[in-house]
């Protein structure tokens, strides 16, 4: 999650949030050229981009702040994957609904001012909307400096998985192997020795010109090309995946259980200026891209452990990540993001968006974390404070609501499973509910305004489920999986 809301993302010599000379513009129906290739296509070299958009008034009202500028789509039509360079753009109603396929990014002079562009465009009747390109950061783990001293590590080290009843619940619903569960974050470890087995195939959308990013970092390793290989460089979208579908070698089973982890490297490595420690960076649209690409490919479930802060943003700038979210939410698929790690109630994106599981995090103590982001959207909470997963090349613990989130996913992948053993059809706002409705309380005396339903309880979200499916089975129950043993895990730290 972002550390704090700079006051002005969208100036380069204020803040770090905004790429320079990128524009994302989404125009009226029938206002999009079909000529203009997707930026992969570009990237790859199978497309050239086109150096005007319209011919017409864009052109001219860009022109205006800069000398030249190309044009990209933002996205690629779901019928395309599979045909990479295909010049005829096959979009679906829905992609048309949600405006996917109307969106455009906009590429200008570094040193143009994207303000006064972005007011003069977005007064143009054929834009629906503009905004500067953003980017959003995820911190590795809590700041020392945000938060004082570094928190104690629990006697239990396995504490969050007994706090949910995770083995309970793997032993009632091992899981779906067909079932396939995206990481969108920076990418995943692809030669864990705890995730062998676990991995489908993923892919890389990060598209970051390195002169472009804001002055105050320094991307890192592999930034600039769009590909195939989703190798974490960071080992934040790592942790995520270990939580979720670790073997259970020297970490308790991941929670998905027999679920597939998709990686989807949407974010960088990246080096604040005056620190040592890696981050993740990505702009908004290089995730949206991750997503779409994900849902394309099949993905019911994902893991967004990112966000933007709402304070970031000017008042006409469009929120992010809603059209995608929209699109797959409507495509059936289960969005679980983190909260924030603000410590106050601020609203961060895409967890406050309609359809998304808003995580926030408790602490061994079961009380929430004084770093967890409150507020009416949150839903729930779960385990986010000493959580042990995989990093690159080995364990770590980590701590923050980027990592209570996929502990909610991976149920939520449980869920799924259980419900398709019925073939009945679960979604989002089922999953939500059913999860919500089967949280345990806090503790009392717990300070826990705006942390939702209370907290993650896998078993009970099982067993409910599994009530009520049973009970809509007029002809018998559908067969149980056999019993799955509590992995038994090496008393030592990862």
């Amino acid at each position: 999650m972002i550390d704090q809301a700079p006051d002005r993302p969208w100036a380069p010599e204020r803040s770090r949030q905004a790429l320079r000379g990128r524009v994302l513009v989404r125009v009226a129906p029938g206002e999009a050229p079909e000529r203009v290739p997707h930026r992969a296509d570009v990237a790859a070299g199978l497309a050239v981009a086109p150096l005007s958009f319209d011919g017409g008034h864009l052109d001219r009202a860009v022109k205006r702040f800069s000398p030249a500028l190309r044009v990209v789509r933002a996205f690629a039509p779901a019928a395309r994957i599979g045909n990479p360079g295909a010049r005829e753009h096959r979009w679906s109603d829905l992609e048309h609904e949600t405006g996917l396929a109307r969106m455009f990014r906009i590429d200008v002079d570094p040193e143009a001012d994207l303000v006064a562009l972005i007011d003069h465009v977005g007064g143009l009747s054929v834009i629906e909307s503009v905004s500067p390109v953003y980017l959003a950061v995820t911190p590795f783990r809590i700041s020392v400096e945000r938060y004082g001293a570094p928190r104690p590590v629990p006697k239990d080290p396995w504490y969050a998985h007994r706090m949910i009843h995770a083995a309970e619940a793997l032993a009632m619903e091992p899981g779906d192997s067909a079932l396939i569960l995206a990481v969108v974050d920076s990418g995943i470890d692809l030669h864990h020795p705890e995730l062998e087995g676990a991995l489908r195939p993923g892919f890389d959308t990060v598209d970051l010109p390195d002169d472009q990013v804001p002055r105050t970092m320094r991307l890192v390793g592999d930034f600039s090309r769009p590909d195939k290989s989703p190798q974490d460089e960071v080992g934040h979208g790592t942790a995520c995946a270990g939580i979720i579908a670790a073997k259970g070698e020297r970490l308790p089973k991941g929670i998905g259980g027999a679920v597939r982890v998709m990686p989807a490297r949407a974010l960088a490595g990246a080096q604040m200026v005056g620190r040592e420690t890696k981050t993740a960076m990505g702009s908004l649209m290089d995730i949206d891209l991750a997503v779409k690409m994900a849902v394309d490919l099949g993905a019911r479930v994902l893991n967004l452990s990112f966000g933007t802060p709402e304070s970031s943003l000017r008042e006409r700038d469009p929120r992010p990540h809603k059209e995608i979210v929209d699109y797959a939410r409507r495509r059936g698929c289960i969005l679980v993001a983190a909260s924030g790690n603000s410590g106050s109630t601020a609203r961060y994106y895409p967890a406050c968006l309609d359809g998304v599981i808003a995580v926030g995090a408790v602490g061994p103590d079961q009380h929430p974390t004084d770093f967890t982001t409150r507020g009416d959207h949150v839903d729930l909470c779960a385990p986010g404070e000493s959580i042990p997963s995989t990093a690159v090349g080995g364990y770590q613990l980590n701590t923050g609501t980027s990592f209570a989130s996929p502990l909610v996913a991976g149920v939520a992948a449980l869920v799924a499973a259980r419900s398709a053993r019925y073939s009945e059809p679960i979604g989002g706002e089922e999953v939500r509910e059913l999860l919500k409705r089967t949280a345990r309380p806090f503790p009392r005396g717990a300070d826990a305004a705006g942390c939702g339903a209370g907290i993650l309880d896998a078993r009970a979200a099982v067993e409910a489920l599994e009530r009520d499916l049973s009970a809509g089975d007029g002809e018998g129950h559908a067969a149980r999986p056999a019993p799955v043993r509590e992995p038994s895990p090496a008393a030592r730290s990862p």
